[in-house]
Parts: structure tokens; C-alpha cells; sequence
């Protein structure tokens, strides 16, 4: 009588080497996959990140440029600014162009008035007369303050407030204030009623080796430069004249219609392709 072998219908049979090393290719073939497309997902997710961030803190100092760009000249708009630095004639212009060549990033400064205003109590025949105001409040040492009459401008700097009777002193304490600058006086000097105004100058620049990372800078007058926009490549600033040309270095403001800053962004990676873009707007002055 035939006997059944020992152990059920068959003998047991585990994996061949062959099977094995097979099983292994094949399970780290499917494991690099997947770490692959892990570790590539989370760079193009770091990258995208970086878009955001970039074109946020561009979108920022842009919003801040264009406030500051709408309200340049307000209360004598296209009028050359005259005045005096160590008694040398000096003058400004609601929006001052600092062009940085063809490969280069641009400046801008820009003067406007959204603080505090008052009129002359008294005239000023000449520079040194005194500035005598309807009212005081909001005005400080050290402040810069325009006197226009709406044909002329001149600026000097507050180095006293006297509330008791309305005075501005400008001493000559102050280089802005020196003799012998100030010039394009009025022939009959501001009457009173004259508008005084206090008035913000800042100027935008592009600044790639102060901190770790390139970043624009708004630098107000007195005060330390302030970063409004991080890990950017350049600013632009582009202006578009009253024939709808446009240019980067224009020959006279009183041809300038419009003012286009451009903050330029890019991400760069050895592994992947570099990503530039830029944030901008066209902005025209109120009182152009």
C-alpha cells in the first residue's frame, strides 16, 4: 500500500536568491520613485513659495511708491522748488529721476506734502524774513516746509517752533537756511495767505550689498533707510512723457505724464529654471 509523503500534498519551497534580489530591484526602483517625485514636489512647492513671497514684498513697495508718487508736487505740482545748501543755490522737483544706466537700477526722489499745512500770518519780502504762520500745530525742528504762492516755490528748514506768536524760525543755523541762496525770489516776496506746507522727501533705490539679501530701500529725509522690499533684482523706474513715449531718463519733468515703477523679482535654482518677473504700476501725479 503506497504511503503519502510526509508534510501534506507537497514540500514547502521559499524564495529563490534570484527571487530575492529581484523583489529588492524592484521594491528600491519603486521607493525612489517615490522619494523622487517627494523631494521634487516639495522643491517646486518651496520655489512656488519663493514666487509668492517675492511678489508680495514687491507688491508692497509698489502700493507704497504709488501713495507717495500720487500725492509728489501736491500743492504747487510741476514748480521748481528753489532754496539753498551752504549758501549755494539748490532746487528740487516734486519727483527727482536718478537714473542708473542701461544695466543698472534706478532712483527716485520724491517730495510731497500730506502732513501738515498753514499759511503766512504775515508776508516775507526776502529769505530771511520772518516766517510768521496762521497756525503751527503739526509742524517740528528740523522739518522741511515749502512757501508757494502758486507761481513760486521755495523751501527752507524749521529750526524753532514759537506757538505764542505763530513763528517758523529758519535760522541760518541750518545749511538749508544759509545766505545767499533762495534764489528766483518773487520780485514782491509771499504775501500773506501764501501756502506753507510740510513736506516729505524720500527717495527709493535699489541697495544689493548692505544686507544678505538685495532689497529697495526708502531712505525719508532724516531719518535711516528703511527696506520696503526684500530679495528683489532691481528697481526701475520708467517715465512716460506727454507723446506716450516712454523713457528711463528723461530730459525735463515738465514732459513727464506718468510714472511707471518697476520692481524686478527672480528665483533662481541650479536645478530647476530660472524664474524672473516684476511687479509695477502706472501712477500719474494728482497735480500733474
Amino acid at each position: 500500500m503506497d504511503r503519502q509523503p510526509q508534510g501534506g500534498l507537497g514540500s514547502a519551497r521559499g524564495f529563490g536568491l534570484i527571487e530575492l534580489m529581484v523583489t529588492l530591484v524592484v521594491m528600491a526602483a519603486v521607493l525612489a520613485g517615490i522619494y523622487l517625485s517627494f523631494f521634487g514636489t516639495q522643491r517646486q512647492s518651496t520655489r512656488m513659495t519663493q514666487v509668492a513671497e517675492m511678489r508680495q514684498s514687491a507688491r508692497t513697495c509698489i502700493q507704497l511708491m504709488e501713495r507717495e508718487i500720487r500725492m509728489a508736487g501736491s500743492g504747487w505740482g510741476r514748480i521748481t522748488v528753489y532754496g539753498s545748501k551752504n549758501g549755494s543755490n539748490d532746487s528740487l522737483a516734486a519727483v527727482t529721476p536718478g537714473y542708473g544706466g542701461s544695466a543698472g537700477s534706478d532712483s527716485v526722489v520724491l517730495v510731497g506734502a500730506w502732513q501738515a499745512n498753514t499759511t503766512l500770518a504775515a508776508g516775507m519780502p526776502n529769505a530771511s524774513s520772518n516766517l510768521k504762520a496762521s497756525d503751527v500745530t503739526g509742524f517740528a525742528d528740523n522739518d522741511l516746509v515749502i512757501i508757494t504762492d502758486g507761481a513760486s516755490a521755495h523751501m527752507f528748514q524749521i529750526t524753532g517752533v514759537n506757538a505764542a506768536s505763530g513763528m517758523l524760525q529758519h535760522n541760518p543755523t541750518s545749511i538749508y537756511n544759509v545766505a545767499g541762496g533762495h534764489s528766483q525770489w518773487p520780485a514782491s516776496g509771499y504775501g500773506a495767505g501764501a501756502q506753507v506746507y510740510k513736506i516729505t522727501k524720500a527717495t527709493y533705490y535699489y541697495d544689493s550689498t548692505s544686507f544678505r539679501r538685495p532689497a529697495v530701500l526708502r531712505r525719508e529725509f532724516g531719518q535711516a533707510p528703511q527696506i520696503v522690499a526684500y530679495d528683489v533684482n532691481g528697481l526701475h523706474v520708467w517715465y512716460e512723457l506727454q507723446d506716450g513715449t516712454r523713457t528711463r531718463n528723461p530730459n525735463s519733468l515738465s514732459m513727464v505724464d506718468k510714472v511707471i515703477p518697476v520692481v524686478r523679482t527672480r528665483v533662481a535654482d541650479a536645478r530647476m529654471a530660472t524664474l524672473q518677473d516684476s511687479v509695477w504700476a502706472v501712477i500719474r501725479p494728482r497735480t500733474f
